[in-house]
């Protein structure tokens, strides 16, 4: 590998790790292709193969993960409803929440909830 192309594979890594960071710091927003290829000037279709090349996970699969950590944290700490908790982190509907939970944890959001307050 020539140093130019070391430099540049060095240079995407380091849009990638930004990207996770703000992606991250954003667990509120339901994030799509189109701000992060905005936020990475990088085309979208590029910039979602880049970013599973890198990190085995989809783009879209990523920021679903994050957004679910943190509405499972929310679930746990703070005495809100469901539907709060699915508005708060970018869910349109309480049933698209209540699938994409159960699909990540293998139970609902009431289950989860109960199950780490005990």
């Amino acid at each position: 590998m020539s140093v130019s192309a070391a430099s540049e594979k060095m240079f995407t890594y380091g849009v990638i790790r930004e990207l996770m960071r703000w992606i991250e710091s954003n667990p509120h927003r339901r994030i799509t292709a189109d701000e992060c290829a905005e936020k990475t000037g990088y085309s979208k279709w590029y910039l979602q193969r880049y970013f599973h090349a890198v990190t085995g996970k989809t783009l879209a699969a990523f920021c679903r993960e994050k957004r679910l950590i943190a509405s499972a944290r929310m679930l746990v700490e703070d005495d809100v409803t469901i539907e709060y908790v699915a508005v708060q982190h970018g869910f349109s509907s309480h049933d698209t929440f209540h699938k994409t939970f159960v699909r990540h944890y293998g139970m609902t959001p009431g289950e989860f909830r109960q199950k780490c307050r005990e």
